[in-house]
């Protein structure tokens, strides 16, 4: 069941991007300012506890910024779509951002099992993440000139990364025997993507405001998990 609402969550915020054109840009920033704050919510609360308690801290601490370093790598080739950032395609297929953000996607979806059993709060924390970056690649998509054949085709791959990689995470022995270091670089990853999201420029002192009451919400849902 969760494999399926993760690749559903994706193909969910392609059909809104694709059937509510005139979606407004603040809308989908307060979305993903939410998603930004819960995701590190749960991270701070939830899988750095975890890790630092079953390893040597300074190895866990070299993962976590292994994780920081991967992201940023990843960044140079997604321009950043995994936090928001939105930039048109052009009418060929940008492979090499696809991939990026397929790497990412397969990435984050490693720790969603915790030996036999669900974290859920991290699952629900990537849930909420995974809606708003489906929305914005979809929507560089149709801006591009995409046509639904192949915008369908390309959701439904990137779809299918969070789900394989929870799967394996699940039943692959290598992954859960050293899952706690892959966790500690995972948290690494979504701790730069989330705070890249925080530290965002804003347009407006409203906005600010308004961004800063979502904020503290995600931050009390994420502790309450």
């Amino acid at each position: 069941m969760i494999y399926l609402a993760l690749f559903l969550v994706v193909i969910t915020g392609g059909f809104i991007a694709y059937y509510i054109r005139d979606l407004k840009k603040d809308y989908l920033n307060f979305l993903l300012s939410f998603s930004g704050a819960y995701l590190l919510s749960i991270i701070i609360f939830h899988i750095l506890p975890d890790v630092y308690e079953y390893s040597d801290k300074k190895i866990i601490g070299v993962f976590i910024l292994s994780g920081i370093l991967f992201q940023l790598f990843l960044e140079v080739f997604s321009h950043g779509a995994e936090h928001g950032h939105q930039h048109a395609f052009g009418n060929k297929t940008p492979w090499i951002v696809l991939l990026s953000l397929s790497i990412h996607a397969f990435t984050e979806g490693l720790p969603i099992h915790t030996g036999e059993h669900i974290n859920q709060s991290y699952f629900y924390g990537i849930l909420i993440h995974k809606l708003p970056i489906s929305i914005i690649l979809t929507s560089l998509m149709i801006t591009s000139g995409y046509s639904l054949k192949k915008i369908l085709l390309i959701l439904m791959f990137f779809a299918s990364m969070t789900p394989l990689a929870a799967y394996l995470g699940g039943y692959l022995q290598i992954i859960q025997q050293y899952s706690v270091f892959i966790n500690a670089f995972v948290a690494g990853v979504l701790t730069h993507v989330g705070t890249t999201i925080l530290f965002e420029n804003d347009h407006s002192h409203q906005f600010k405001i308004k961004k800063f009451v979502v904020i503290i919400l995600a931050m009390l849902l994420a502790y309450s998990a």
